[in-house]
């Protein structure tokens, strides 16, 4: 497994550092414990964003490929500054977006 990093793009907050089999699961597992955001659907990827004439509230989530450069963090901090450093253009590989209900 390799380990990612998940950042929501709406807050800019992180919200996982870990193993995870694909940027995918990576996202299942950022959002499996977070209750207060609602049940979330199945996560897709997305380039451009949640639909602009929709009135669902989307989930997006940006994903890093953080392999080699950090070891996983079980209660990774919103703002953690070492996960943020390692977070950057260069590291980036895949956005993904999940309706909220």
């Amino acid at each position: 497994m390799r380990t990612y990093g998940v950042v929501c793009d709406g807050t800019g907050f992180i919200v996982y550092v870990g193993h995870a089999a694909n940027p995918e699961d990576a996202c299942n597992r950022a959002t499996k414990d977070a209750g207060a955001w609602g049940t979330v659907g199945p996560f897709q990827r997305s380039i451009t964003g949640s639909p602009k004439d929709d009135d669902q509230a989307w989930l997006e989530l940006s994903v890093y490929d953080v392999t080699g450069l950090l070891e996983p963090m079980l209660n990774v901090g919103i703002e953690e500054g070492a996960a943020r450093a390692a977070m950057t253009e260069d590291t980036h590989i895949d956005q993904f977006i999940a309706r909220q209900y």
